[in-house]
């Protein structure tokens, strides 16, 4: 899989998040090619579903986004309950988004940037202090896999290649 480059990012483009959302089931499902045809049931795949769609919305409608979203909230709500995950769609997210246990639950917010490959194995909060709202920079770079009930709190800035373990604080 390319690197995400971050300038890049600043540049999304609406239905590119339709083909990271097709890496991000690939990279779900593993080398075992029938469990393809169930995996959409998986919790994970739904939450990453869900921010996907809410992203490439929010690329197309700007700020409208918010309003327009109030129509499909008696909708998205029973499914982030289901999924665990609460992704914000404000988050530039790269491709290859891995949840392994949703049911630990799942948050992210809507300041970071992350890139490629990421695996969360649940129970993981990645947000930010107060003063990340003043555009400090909150960005996690590529290949990183952050363990069970692991924080980070911004603002900060991780390179690539990363292993947070399980019950870490980054701040």
């Amino acid at each position: 899989m390319q690197m995400v480059d971050f300038k890049q990012m600043k540049r999304d483009k609406p239905f590119e998040q339709l083909s990271f959302l097709r890496q991000d089931y690939i990279k779900t499902s593993g080398s075992k090619k029938l469990r393809m045809f169930y995996i959409w049931l998986n919790r994970g795949v739904i939450g990453i579903a869900l921010y996907r769609l809410e992203r490439m919305m929010f690329l197309l409608l700007g700020k409208f986004w918010k309003i327009f979203r109030i129509l499909f909230i008696p909708f998205l709500y029973p499914l982030y309950a289901y999924s665990n995950c609460e992704i914000s769609y404000a988050a530039k997210i790269g491709p290859g988004i891995k949840i392994l246990h949703p049911s630990m639950g799942v948050v992210i917010s809507g300041f970071v940037t992350i890139g490629n490959n990421i695996t969360l194995v649940g129970g993981n909060v990645i947000g930010g202090k107060p003063s990340v709202r003043s555009n400090k920079i909150f960005k996690l770079g590529n290949e990183i896999d952050v363990g069970a009930n692991a924080v980070i709190l911004g603002p900060i800035e991780l390179g690539d290649d990363i292993n947070i373990g399980a019950l870490a604080l980054v701040n």
